[in-house]
């Protein structure tokens, strides 16, 4: 702190800029699983009575740029902060280090200015620490407490003035199980109230041994580049946000043709695993051939813009071809037409004729489905081929009018032609009128994916992106077996098909424990695959805290499609308790954050009858037609899906058109509903795996249940604090306010104005009981 001495030098100062003074310390402190950004603190004196003071700084911008080399991180951080205030500010810099980090070397500069580090002892750290936290009497800070923590004096920021402050620093990444992990501290502490203008991360990873794979769980709709066979790039920007997530990157080596690895997560009762499945980009498995058929619509509506982008996508995929493939083109309106009289190869005779029809087609005519997929079915053998990929792809912008119109006679008939055949299909949905349940269903049943292209999206670059997505297939027909232990509720429930540069993420339960095995089996080009990977399945495994979530909105996801497309109203219940337990917010669960429902935790029938006659509401609103039933469908396979994005999935394969950027940082849903986002903001919190509803002034722990005890301390009183030393991992919750209740594993602890001062060694017994 400065000295009064130093204040009145500084207030006789007529205000211009003095070269920045700053004094770092490094206080070294136990590692938790939860970090925050870098924040600007304001040194000035605050009364006991202001329990919130609201920090006088913006992030302008912050900018974030990691080099990972062979599991060594060099990590530079710029953060531009503002000072909105019209008087100067002195303020303090705070940024924790990385949990678990091997930290080498620091370097920190304000403007042009370098500053050295010294250490601190632990103990001397936390007393100053405390004593910031009851001076201020802000929960928010409870966060950068018992960890490793930068903290830089930095005085005075001037009036509507900016300060820079970049930060370097080296770790040694630590291995997780079977994979390497990089952890970044972007999730701002609730002491910084305002959003980040700017904030951009950029991670570049090279290895000696070939890459394989790459996964960013914290953010799916990070961008993730394959360059090369030991090369990958990982970006994620956002505009106007206060980030709630770290951003966590796992990422493995292998010299074998197919990396297969398996992470865990276990507290109590049944376990949790996470799959991922990349092939070896350093020596690539042999590609298995495609037999695609491309059925188009060229009906009257499709006149006009969408039919020029349609023929633009069909003749990109004509002419990208491989020599080894083989294909056909059905063009249909009243009747469907085929360019070929069955599949054929790919020559140079063939595709020039192939876009010369394609180039002078006109739109015109009704809309005859059935007939249009009757016809590309039978293009393929009566018996699968499993040597060679076979799929269709259909794309339409209408329902069905002329022939059979019914939609489940439709697919009742395509169900029994394709029995045997198993030719995956997959649709294009252009615009708002067409039949979602039908395309939906249809892709479901025959092992495919349905998209949809918005009317101000571009169908052309929608369906290119789509086709080099899967333009080298590796394996089909994928199945899974564990050994040793029950696997059971593994999302997606059929696997999909690897391509080149793809990455397969299977989320799923178990039960049992001890060494067990995954198995996979698989048809390449050449034979038969079987991979198969000895496992630990842990008793005890809590670091991936981000799998139990990530496996419930993806069970979610398929639930609501089993709502959506088929009305079944007994799988409500079950939505509604993942959705409580989890905090996922869906246009189903959207009525779970009103102040009655909230308040209404305890009374499942209460809540099991409100969900049921929420649910038939949407569904008779127009959920199933048009502009709802496209949002519904892109938003259930948003969830199905989760975890993927940020895998190196190739964005088209992901099904998933006009997908809006990250519209609920707190809950980590790009699928909230409109209306909702800001709703849930206020009430629901989601930190280190658990979920909190806010009560009144309260934040209660979504696994409390009414009648367990409860040990009620009194806020920054010694038994807070002693708390806090005792069991460090209660921090992160513990932060959210000055009333918040979470469940132990024996009792619930509850911080309150009026509770308790000191405990008897009974109660720290129950406290401090870890089964």
């Amino acid at each position: 702190m400065p000295s009064s001495k130093m204040r009145k030098n500084r207030a006789k100062e007529d205000g211009n800029m003095r070269t920045p003074v700053l004094v770092m310390v490094l206080l070294l402190g136990f590692a938790l699983p939860l970090l925050a950004q870098g924040i600007l603190i304001p040194v000035a004196e605050v009364s006991p009575r202001d329990s919130r003071v609201l920090l006088p700084f913006r992030v302008k911008q912050h900018l974030v740029n990691v080099s990972i080399r062979d599991g060594v991180a060099e990590t530079t951080i710029e953060q531009t902060f503002v000072n909105l205030t019209d008087v100067a500010q002195e303020a303090e810099y705070w940024f924790p280090v990385p949990e678990g980090a091997a930290v080498t070397r620091f370097a920190l500069t304000v403007g042009d200015k370098a500053v050295e580090a010294r250490l601190l002892p632990k103990e001397d750290a936390r007393r100053i620490y405390e004593s910031i936290v009851r001076r201020r009497r802000d929960p928010a800070l409870l966060e950068f407490a018992e960890r490793n923590l930068l903290r830089a004096q930095v005085f005075p920021v001037p009036p509507k003035g900016e300060r820079r402050i970049q930060l370097r620093y080296t770790e040694t990444l630590r291995r997780e199980g079977e994979v390497n992990r990089y952890l970044l501290a972007l999730r701002a502490t609730r002491a910084a109230s305002r959003p980040v203008d700017y904030i951009r991360v950029q991670v570049e990873i090279a290895t000696g041994a070939p890459l394989t794979n790459v996964y960013c769980p914290s953010h799916s709709e990070a961008v993730v580049k394959r360059e090369g066979a030991n090369r990958a790039t990982i970006e994620w920007s956002a505009e106007n946000i206060i980030p709630e997530r770290d951003l966590q990157v796992y990422y493995s080596t292998s010299a074998q043709q197919y990396d297969l690895r398996v992470l865990t997560y276990r507290t109590a009762g049944d376990g949790y695993f996470l799959l991922l499945l990349a092939p070896n980009g350093g020596q690539q498995p042999p590609r298995m051939p495609r037999h695609l058929v491309f059925v188009f619509d060229r009906t009257g509506s499709m006149a006009g813009d969408k039919i020029k982008q349609a023929k633009e996508a069909l003749a990109h995929c004509v002419r990208n071809l491989q020599p080894e493939d083989r294909f056909n083109v059905i063009l249909f309106n009243e009747q469907p037409r085929k360019l070929f009289d069955g599949l054929v190869p790919v020559t140079r005779e063939n595709v020039e004729r192939t876009v010369r029809e394609v180039e002078a087609l006109t739109a015109q005519g009704g809309t005859n489905i059935a007939d249009a997929l009757r016809e590309a079915l039978h293009q393929f053998p009566a018996e699968e081929q499993t040597s060679v990929l076979q799929a269709v792809v259909f794309l339409t912008d209408g329902l069905p009018t002329v022939g059979e119109t019914d939609p489940q006679r439709i697919l009742d008939a395509v169900q029994e032609l394709n029995q045997n055949r198993r030719v995956r299909i997959f649709s294009f949905g252009v615009g708002y009128d067409v039949n979602v349940s039908l395309l939906d269903t249809l892709c479901q049943r025959n092992r495919g994916i349905s998209s949809y292209v918005r009317p101000e999206e571009n169908i052309e670059a929608r369906i290119s992106a789509f086709y080099n997505a899967i333009s080298t297939p590796l394996l089909a027909d994928l199945k899974l077996f564990c050994e040793g232990v029950e696997a059971y509720d593994i999302y997606p429930r059929d696997l999909p098909d690897l391509f080149a540069g793809d990455q397969i993420v299977v989320a799923g339960r178990y039960k049992g424990s001890g060494r067990g095995a995954v198995v996979l089996e698989a048809m390449s080009r050449q034979r038969q695959e079987r991979i198969r990977h000895v496992v630990d399945f842990p008793d005890r495994a809590e670091s991936m805290d981000f799998i139990p979530r990530l496996w419930a909105m993806r069970k979610i996801g398929y639930l609501m499609d089993e709502v959506r497309l088929r009305r079944n109203q007994e799988v409500i219940d079950e939505i509604v308790r993942l959705a409580r337990e989890y905090g996922i917010v869906t246009e189903y669960t959207s009525f779970l954050i009103d102040e009655d429902m909230i308040l209404a935790r305890g009374d499942d029938r209460r809540v099991s009858l409100r969900a049921r006659e929420f649910v038939t509401m949407l569904l008779n609103s127009g959920l199933t037609l048009g502009k709802g039933a496209v949002d519904a469908s892109v938003r259930a396979q948003a969830l199905q899906r989760q975890g993927t994005g940020g895998a190196a999935a190739p964005p088209a394969m992901a099904g998933l058109p006009g997908m809006p950027a990250q519209s609920h940082e707190s809950l980590g849903l790009p699928v909230a509903p409109d209306g909702t986002a800001q709703r849930a903001q206020q009430v629901v919190r989601n930190i280190g795996g658990r979920t909190f509803y806010q009560q009144g002034r309260q934040w209660m722990d979504s696994r409390y249940r009414s009648g367990q005890q409860v040990i009620r301390l009194q806020a920054f009183s010694e038994a807070h604090f002693a708390l806090l030393r005792r069991r460090p991992e209660l921090r992160q919750y513990l932060s959210l306010g000055e009333e918040v209740l979470v469940q132990l594993e024996r009792v619930a602890v509850q911080i309150a104005p009026d509770g308790k001062t000191n405990l008897t060694e009974e109660e720290w017994r129950l406290i401090e009981a870890r089964a």
